[in-house]
């Protein structure tokens, strides 16, 4: 709910209604925690984007993906605002390697997916992949959530404030700007 600057391990305990201590068995400081919530998060997005079916074009397993990924927001928002807390700029650098870590496997699950949609007719083999991609990337991310948060008519430190969960509104809204995404990206590429 908070940015990583303002947040504290007081403020988790007090939330939480435990003892600091119990942090302390588990986590080193404030940046071990949030490095493995970062961590846990992606495990959550892996574990997600696997059940996605192989088949089909690039085009329908990303669709695919951002509907899943929606479901996920839906569930618990939580989860979705400490994905967008690692992109936050930070003077750390565990901070700073960790979003940089994220970005690197970012750009190579899309340098992959375009490949492999190059192989299978679904992009054009004219697109240099590593020129793309940031453009992929864009679109994908901060794109597709500035054109959600448009949808909602909201800005998104007032929407990351808000610990509650996605209203179906919502997600129907990010569902809708993300086949927008695709579907822009579909007809550039392909």
């Amino acid at each position: 709910a908070h940015p990583y600057a303002e947040a504290s391990i007081s403020r988790v305990v007090a939330q939480l209604g435990i003892a600091k201590g119990s942090v302390y068995q588990y986590f080193d400081d404030k940046a071990d925690l949030f490095c493995w919530l970062v961590a846990e998060g992606g495990r959550r997005r892996a574990a997600v984007a696997a059940d996605i079916p192989a088949g089909g074009s690039i085009w329908d397993r990303l669709r695919a993906t951002y509907r899943a990924g929606a479901a996920q927001w839906v569930e618990d928002p939580r989860w979705a605002r400490i994905g967008l807390r690692v992109l936050e700029p930070t003077p750390e650098p565990r901070l700073r390697a960790l979003r940089d870590q994220v970005h690197r496997a970012t750009v190579a699950h899309l340098s992959s997916l375009l490949v492999q949609g190059q192989r299978a007719g679904d992009v054009r083999a004219d697109v240099v992949v590593d020129r793309v991609v940031p453009l992929v990337r864009a679109v994908l991310g901060p794109g597709l959530l500035d054109a959600w948060l448009a949808r909602l008519g909201t800005e998104l430190d007032v929407w990351m404030a808000e610990p509650g969960a996605v209203t179906e509104g919502e997600r129907e809204a990010l569902l809708a700007a993300a086949d927008d995404a695709v579907d822009l990206l579909r007809r550039a590429l392909s």
